[in-house]
């Protein structure tokens, strides 16, 4: 009887200290998942700064570029932007005159598209 006692004693110090391990390896996990979180942000912040620095460079080549061979990039968005305000213009003066024709072509479009992307 008291061999069994001693092993029952023995039994739940051994699952004690396994939980006890365990609970220590959960830790250290926990403890490397933030520190790898935190050096992956980093890293992501480090990545978007050079892409975003890159296409700033790359915009500053191309506009001058541009200018070098005598076109204005600012006025050609000045101009783009007058041209869509002229045709959102003429889509909503299109839309308020007819408004069953353009729900008919909305309705057609959207078919088109679902019908492409469904093969």
């Amino acid at each position: 009887m008291a061999t069994t006692e001693s092993a029952k004693h023995q039994a739940a110090a051994a699952a004690s200290s396994a939980k006890a391990t365990i609970e220590d390896g959960v830790e250290e996990v926990k403890t490397q998942a933030r520190r790898t979180g935190a050096r992956v942000r980093s890293q992501a912040a480090e990545v978007q700064d050079t892409l975003s620095q890159g296409a700033d460079d790359i915009a500053a080549t191309v506009s001058e570029k541009l200018r070098a061979v005598g076109v204005d990039a600012d006025r050609m968005v000045d101009v783009a932007r007058e041209q869509v305000s002229e045709l959102q213009q003429l889509v909503e003066d299109e839309i308020r005159e007819r408004p069953l024709r353009a729900l008919g072509i909305a309705a057609m479009v959207g078919l088109f598209v679902g019908y492409m992307s469904a093969r």
